[in-house]
């Protein structure tokens, strides 16, 4: 992941895109920030890199047939945690089930990761299966978040769309 860091001082900033909140119908831009809580969250990528990394977990740690993930702690990453007798009270059976990395969403129909700040939003989606999977990236966040999963829906119906023309 060469075009990737935690603080701004380890990015391009000429290729990082301008940041926007949305609040009551407003677009507002605002300035680069960086976070003290920065490992929970704040990592700076390119589409490129971070569509790698997905494909390599993808994918058992592999991408383009080479190993570029440790398997052991790919696995561990996409390992769900929760049982029958070891699941959270906040967590019911029905949301699915969560790991260290990766979790269920969509009532247990998709899974992945995904995470917002000030300014951006991300998911990383795919089938249970692995088969199909859609990354997501904006730079718009706030209280209007409508529009972004509308382009999601709209992205997973063209990948499905994909699947299901190559079977």
């Amino acid at each position: 992941m060469t075009n990737s860091g935690w603080f701004l001082s380890e990015v391009d900033l000429v290729n990082h895109s301008k940041l926007y909140v949305s609040h009551n119908g407003h677009i507002i831009p605002i300035p680069l920030y960086g976070s003290t809580t920065y490992p929970d969250g704040g990592g700076r990528t390119s589409v490129a890199d971070l569509s790698t990394f997905f494909i390599a977990l993808l994918n058992g740690g592999e991408y383009q047939g080479t190993r570029i993930l440790d398997a052991v702690s790919t696995a561990e990453m996409l390992r769900f945690q929760f049982t029958d007798t070891n699941r959270p009270e906040n967590f019911p059976a029905n949301d699915g089930n969560s790991g260290l990395f990766w979790r269920t969403k969509f009532n247990g129909k998709l899974m992945g990761h995904g995470g917002n700040d000030p300014g951006i939003q991300t998911e990383m989606l795919s089938d249970l299966s692995k088969e199909v999977g859609v990354f997501m990236n904006t730079s718009l966040s706030g209280t209007d978040q409508r529009l972004s999963g509308d382009i999601f829906d709209a992205l997973w119906k063209y990948a499905a769309t994909l699947k299901d023309a190559n079977q």
